[in-house]
């Protein structure tokens, strides 16, 4: 303060126009001789530093901290140095830049799993049969052996093959659950940029199930008992859909929306757990050895 000549009671206004007279009166260019424009510079620099801490109510905080506890002297070497040294970056570009980072991670993942299924499926003899079949059928197996007046070699006629190959399986083979098309709508950043429109459809079908089947007391449609068979099961959407048609009909046959029916797998889950854990080898080894031995205990000497 004692370098712009003000109190600690001063306001802005009369900072500022402290400053511009100390800055009118030491400014280099109305200096004569060299030797006073350089101890001008270096006024000049300090009265500005002066005001900028003067001026910023943050630093204006720390300035009059540093003025009531003189005797913290590292606590105010290290929050100067921290500013100082520390780059100002806006926490929102960063926030969007972890974003853009995390979705094109799982972007680029869905490919990458998307591939990997493509290749299993051209490897496995079964749909990689049944391509070729539909090729032939199509006439697309008809590769041209000579490209631009040369003649193609085995490999690249046998990679052109595949590639024909992996096109068909795209076209005919719908892959579900994790391994299927990629779609940015499955990317965090899209997901939360329709965030407000998920709440909107959801909160939306909650009411009309609420209505339907809680007060009007209609019967379940399909859609509402594949919901309810899913939900029961402990299986998300894209679990159902990679079951497939007989296992889901497999599931729908035991009519888990019905309570009565639902108890009725509850106990049937429950008893085959127990014929399971009745037959494990592991578990009759564990239950002959507490019987011989007692259970496991751990005393004080045990830990040290």
């Amino acid at each position: 303060m004692s370098v712009l000549q003000v109190t600690r009671d001063d306001d802005k206004n009369r900072i500022r126009k402290a400053y511009h007279e100390m800055a009118r009166k030491h400014h280099p260019d109305r200096q004569k001789t060299s030797e006073d424009k350089i101890k001008a510079e270096e006024r000049f620099r300090l009265i500005n530093t002066a005001y900028e801490i003067l001026s910023d109510p943050e630093q204006r905080t720390e300035y009059d901290y540093m003025l009531d506890n003189p005797d913290q002297m590292y606590y105010h070497y290290y929050r100067y140095y921290r500013r100082r040294v520390s780059t100002k970056v806006d926490v929102r570009l960063v926030i969007i830049s972890i974003l853009l980072i995390i979705s094109s991670i799982q972007y680029a993942g869905q490919w990458t799993s998307y591939n990997h299924a493509l290749t299993y499926l051209l490897k496995d003899p079964k749909h990689r049969a049944k391509a070729k079949q539909i090729a032939i059928a199509d006439g697309r197996l008809n590769i041209s052996k000579y490209e631009v007046g040369r003649r193609l070699t085995r490999d690249e006629l046998k990679e052109r093959e595949e590639q024909l190959l992996r096109d068909i399986l795209k076209e005919t083979v719908e892959l579900r659950g994790d391994c299927c098309r990629p779609s940015l709508k499955r990317v965090l950043l899209v997901r939360i940029l329709f965030f407000p429109w998920t709440c909107y459809i959801w909160l939306r079908w909650m009411l009309y199930w609420v209505v339907k089947y809680w007060i009007l007391r209609r019967e379940y449609d399909e859609e509402a008992r594949i919901f309810i068979t899913r939900r029961r099961l402990k299986i998300n959407e894209s679990e159902w859909d990679y079951a497939g048609e007989e296992q889901q009909a497999k599931y729908l046959s035991q009519k888990l929306w019905i309570n009565e029916n639902y108890q009725k797998f509850l106990a049937d889950q429950q008893e085959a757990n127990r014929i399971r854990a009745a037959e494990d080898t592991d578990l009759k080894r564990y239950r002959r050895y507490t019987k011989r031995a007692g259970p496991a205990s751990v005393n004080l000497e045990d830990l040290f």
